[in-house]
């Protein structure tokens, strides 16, 4: 609903912004009859929009849509003319059906083994920095450590206790001409002293990369 008032400091139009256009709402403030200008884009040519305001005029309505309205409660008349139109609404593409998303297992990234995250590949729920913050906020620890680690990519590496580095997990011969597969220390060229540690895939895939550009890391680890 448009009004435009006489009196000094009172805003010209006032419309109902759920109902026009942002690209109408442009030609509002300049003038009501480029707003019927513009509303013509809408049909192929102008003869449809002035036969629509015919019928508009044939129903006791004003043809250029300035009407006089009264107060519903006191009954008096306004001292303005409104300006009523025909307008429309469209309905909202986004419906809930279609934002709903759960998963209990599902697909996983090959590379970082962690659930992949788009809803149409059946993936994981996004966990963020701001997620992680409200859990720690909360002091929900539990279920920060399932969120991130054991729902997520919990994996396991072994810790050579000797020389702190990672040990691998190879095949190799033992006295008797018998072929084992286990952890083993390459460094220390040993078995012993190895402590099995569970981390995200992710820090053990950066240990990984970091390890082929001549970075070795060293980890201190504690039996508790």
């Amino acid at each position: 609903m448009l009004s435009h008032s006489p009196w000094f400091g009172v805003p010209d139009y006032t419309f109902q912004h759920m109902s026009l256009s942002n690209f109408m709402l442009l030609s509002i403030s300049s003038s009501c009859p480029l707003l019927l200008f513009m509303i013509s884009f809408l049909f192929s040519s102008y003869s449809e929009s002035d036969n629509l305001l015919n019928m508009y005029n044939r129903a006791k309505f004003s043809r250029w849509g300035n009407e006089r309205v009264y107060n519903g409660r006191t009954g008096e008349m306004v001292r303005s003319l409104i300006f009523m139109g025909p307008t429309f609404y469209q309905r909202l593409v986004h419906m809930a059906e279609d934002k709903v998303k759960f998963r209990n297992t599902g697909p996983v990234h090959p590379l970082t083994r962690q659930p992949v995250a788009d809803r149409k590949r059946f993936g994981g729920i996004k966990f963020g920095e701001m997620e992680r913050d409200c859990l720690i906020a909360h002091g929900a620890s539990a279920n920060l450590h399932e969120r991130l680690f054991t729902l997520s990519d919990s994996s396991e590496m072994h810790i050579c206790q000797k020389c702190k580095n990672v040990a691998n997990v190879i095949q190799r011969a033992v006295p008797g001409g018998r072929k084992i597969r286990g952890p083993y220390c390459r460094v220390c060229e040993s078995a012993d002293d190895l402590v099995k540690v569970s981390v995200p895939y992710g820090a053990k895939l950066l240990c990984q990369e970091l390890f082929s550009m001549g970075i070795s890391l060293k980890f201190d680890t504690r039996i508790s």
